[in-house]
């Protein structure tokens, strides 16, 4: 099809932008919470272990506390609300003037570790 020409800027792979969880919370959403606390419970054990406040043997509990924490994140955010897009204009300027402040960060420590080290 010469002179063909597409005009209509539709991307199909295109996600929404979606903003904070929708409340009221549904039932995911209160599970989410339940494995947030339960995971919040465990690291406060891992740590009252580390302590010698409570003895728990040799277990590691970091890494089951981290998995609930995150499984409950994802269920919080199942159900988001979509956001404008202004909004979303928004949001995406405010993350590239926080990657910029991040990088030119990093910039300076790695400036300061190679000059302290005599590289």
């Amino acid at each position: 099809m010469s002179g063909y020409r597409d005009t209509s800027n539709f991307d199909p792979y295109a996600g929404s932008t979606y903003g904070r969880p929708l409340r009221p919370f549904n039932w995911v959403q209160w599970t989410g919470v339940g494995f947030i606390a339960a995971g919040i419970l465990v690291l406060v054990a891992a740590l009252a272990d580390q302590l010698k406040v409570i003895d728990l043997g040799a277990k590691d509990l970091i890494p089951m506390s981290t998995s609930l924490c995150v499984i409950g994140s994802l269920f919080v955010g199942s159900r988001r609300e979509q956001i404008s897009a202004e909004d979303s204009a928004e949001r995406r300027r405010r993350a590239l003037i926080g990657a910029a402040i991040g990088l030119a960060i990093c910039a300076i420590v790695a400036i300061a570790i190679l000059s302290f080290k005599g590289a």
